[in-house]
């Protein structure tokens, strides 16, 4: 990478290596001879719950500090099997759903410190699935075949209590999701085309609202942060499963991913810029990529052989939690920091820097040393991201980078004329 004339950003690898990845530093949280399964953050991104096959031989619900540490079981070692994990909006509690004595799946929550298990429900003949909090903590949605021989649409108070039938028509009603402001229920349902659509109905009850009528299955809705879209994966006309979103008002889907590979489940970025999701990739294992909302490239966050699964952000954007199937040959928790793109008007960039870097083939340190031709001013200067996007170091002198860790790098050199840069966030 030497002499190189730039007016854009490029990358500098320092490696104690051959070779080094080009994707985020994976982090495992978990390391045992069990399974872990469904990872969900706290609201304040400190905490992370999920559901584990323990030493009991049943699956329970534990918790484990983002930052990593000794896993914390919430539920008592009993004969009961728990699953799908959900934090409460204040973090106190934690709702699931558990196979009861009755040998049916019943919705329960815990404290998030541990103790006794609540019951929100003391009768029924059905099973109750995939519980979710409303936005202000009252109510707890789920699915559960009744009387009409379908999934339908419930809620019940998340004091317990009578269940409230959101949804009644002949058809399968799956994965409810509400929407930010509480006031909307969206789902899957196979209604009259004959494939799965989505929809929404009110959350105190009504009349359905179909969001996509066409020819393709459709499965997972997911609400934006400012409720006005929702997206999906949908297996479309590509013969492969997209990621597409649909304004919640109504209207055109718009497809985000498009070329000849499986993309599933898909969540929001708590500001609503990124879409993360598994992709079914090249390496012929589901990877975690991210993709703006608003379409474009795709970015791959893992790339070993090895499946990822549930992907969930942190509160703070930084971290994407999963589950992997790894070396230990079990599934664990896992995170990886997200990428993100911005794009802005910076700096006045001289249009003759000369870069060049020096490795040392007896160490790992290497020199980056640069010099301007022609007039620059105090502005003038390189400036080093790590693979974050985090500033690590700038000078306005002509050396840099001698005390670099191994890993990837970001080089920006400023002076000269304005340009976009365009740099991982």
């Amino acid at each position: 990478m030497s002499n190189i004339n730039s007016r854009i950003g490029f990358f500098l690898i320092v490696c104690a290596v051959l070779s080094l990845p080009l994707w985020a530093q994976e982090i495992p949280l978990t390391s045992d001879s069990y399974e872990h399964d469904y990872p969900q953050w706290s609201s304040d991104g400190n905490w992370l719950v999920y559901d584990k096959w323990d030493v009991t031989g049943l699956r329970q619900i534990y918790k484990i500090l983002s930052a990593g540490g000794t896993e914390i079981r919430v539920t008592p070692s009993d004969s009961a099997v728990h699953g799908w994990p959900q934090w409460s909006p204040d973090d106190n509690w934690i709702v699931y759903d558990r196979i009861d004595f009755t040998g049916l799946w019943w919705i329960y929550k815990i404290s998030s410190s541990g103790g006794a298990e609540i019951s929100l429900l003391t009768s029924g003949s059905s099973d109750r699935e995939y519980p979710q909090w409303s936005p202000d903590g009252n109510w707890i949605v789920y699915q559960m075949i009744d009387g009409t021989g379908y999934y339908q649409i419930y809620k019940v108070s998340s004091a317990g209590g009578t269940e409230i039938a959101l949804t009644s028509s002949s058809s399968d009603h799956e994965s409810p999701q509400w929407s930010p402001d509480g006031n909307w229920i969206a789902y899957n349902k196979v209604d009259g085309t004959g494939f799965q659509q989505i929809y929404k109905v009110s959350s105190t009850g009504g009349t359905e609202s179909a969001l996509t009528s066409d020819s393709y299955v459709h499965n997972g809705p997911q609400w934006s942060p400012d409720g006005n879209w929702i997206v999906y994966d949908k297996y479309s006309s590509t013969a492969y499963n997209q990621i597409c979103k649909v304004p919640s008002s109504g209207g055109s889907d718009i497809v985000l991913t498009s070329d000849n590979y499986n993309h599933i489940y898909p969540n929001w970025s708590p500001n609503g810029n990124w879409i993360v999701y598994e992709k079914f990739d090249a390496t012929g294992f589901r990877q975690v990529y991210q993709v703006s909302s608003s379409g474009g490239t795709e970015f791959a966050l893992t790339s070993d052989s090895y499946e990822h699964a549930r992907s969930q952000w942190s509160p703070d954007e930084d971290w994407i939690a999963y589950r992997k199937i790894d070396a230990t040959g079990f599934s664990q928790i896992y995170k990886t920091s997200s990428v993100g793109i911005e794009e802005s008007e910076t700096g006045d960039r001289h249009q003759a820097i000369v870069i060049s870097v020096y490795p040392n083939p007896f160490t790992t340190e290497a020199v980056i040393r640069y010099s301007l031709n022609g007039n620059y001013n105090d502005n003038t200067g390189i400036t080093i991201y790590d693979i974050s996007g985090r500033l690590v170091e700038t000078t306005n002198g002509n050396m840099i980078g001698k005390n670099l860790k191994p890993g990837i790098y970001f080089l920006v050199a400023n002076g000269g004329e304005i340009v976009k840069v365009v740099k991982l966030r």
